[in-house]
């Protein structure tokens, strides 16, 4: 007799599938990690490896910028721990001098902010960095001269003692906000500040290499710029000198003309659906 009908099967078992040829193999993956940092050249174009020295740290914080020193000898990084950092380059790149004992890798410890430390930025002669801050303030610094007294590892750091000698010169107030970028002018000692009290403030701060600025420094504010309706967090000279491009949560870049200082443009369009939830908006111009 034949089976209950409830208990017949509703469709046929399908045939495996048959492949004439087999799939073709996935292709290889390229390294992330070179290594050898020595730059690897093939026809057509270049390889780019990524390589992430373990000992470039702020004792386990967040590292929120670097930047490299014109002539490429160390970097400059900035980290919540409140601390600006200066390492050596070479170690970074040479990987018998990182293995060397004699070559030091972290070149000294700059404390002096009271919160986290969100940039760094070398002036275009390498004499000055400028760190900004959560303290509100923008610091200068400058190598420490025979004889000049320089600051100490901050208390509670673990970070070894420093093999250079580095002070605060001059110490920029007037930000009523967290300061989240820096830009240095391409020629001179001019400085631009942005901060999250919708301002951007450029600073002449040439002094901080005479000796007048040694006994305690004298800050001369150029332009305070309030054309942003939001946080600003990004600014840059331009490569010639002649704009200061910013942007902000306000969904715009502004640009100031620098005789002057008058707004010469307003670019919104293609901002129009960025999200304000971004921290940094560090914008660069073409060179």
């Amino acid at each position: 007799a034949p089976p209950p009908a409830h208990l017949l099967p509703l469709t046929s078992p399908s045939p495996p599938l048959r492949f004439p040829f087999a799939p073709p193999s996935p292709p290889p993956r390229l390294p992330l990690v070179n290594p050898s940092p020595a730059p690897q050249r093939r026809p057509g174009g270049r390889m780019v490896y990524v390589d992430k020295p373990t000992w470039v740290s702020h004792d386990g914080q967040p590292i929120f910028s670097i930047d490299v020193h014109p002539d490429r000898s160390r970097f400059a990084t900035a980290g919540q721990d409140h601390q600006v950092k200066l390492w050596a380059l070479k170690p970074v790149i040479d990987p018998d001098a990182e293995s060397d004992e004699a070559q030091p890798q972290l070149l000294s410890t700059l404390g002096g902010h009271l919160g986290a430390v969100n940039c760094v930025r070398w002036s275009g002669d390498g004499a000055l960095l400028a760190s900004g801050s959560d303290d509100h303030l923008v610091m200068i610094w400058r190598q420490a001269a025979a004889g000049e007294a320089a600051g100490s590892v901050p208390f509670g750091s673990k970070a070894p003692p420093s093999t250079e000698r580095w002070r605060c010169i001059l110490t920029l107030s007037g930000h009523a906000g967290d300061v989240i970028d820096l830009s240095w002018s391409p020629v001179g000692h001019r400085l631009a500040s942005v901060s999250l009290d919708n301002m951007v403030r450029v600073w002449e701060v040439s002094g901080a290499l005479t000796g007048g600025a040694q006994l305690g420094g004298a800050q001369q504010l150029i332009a305070a710029l309030p054309g942003h309706q939001g946080m600003v967090k990004g600014v840059a000279w331009d490569p010639i000198g002649r704009y200061v491009a910013s942007q902000g949560d306000d969904k715009a870049v502004l640009l100031w003309e620098t005789r002057e200082w008058t707004e010469a443009a307003k670019i919104e369009e293609p901002f129009t659906r960025t999200s304000q939830k971004t921290l940094f908006r560090r914008l660069r111009w073409c060179a």
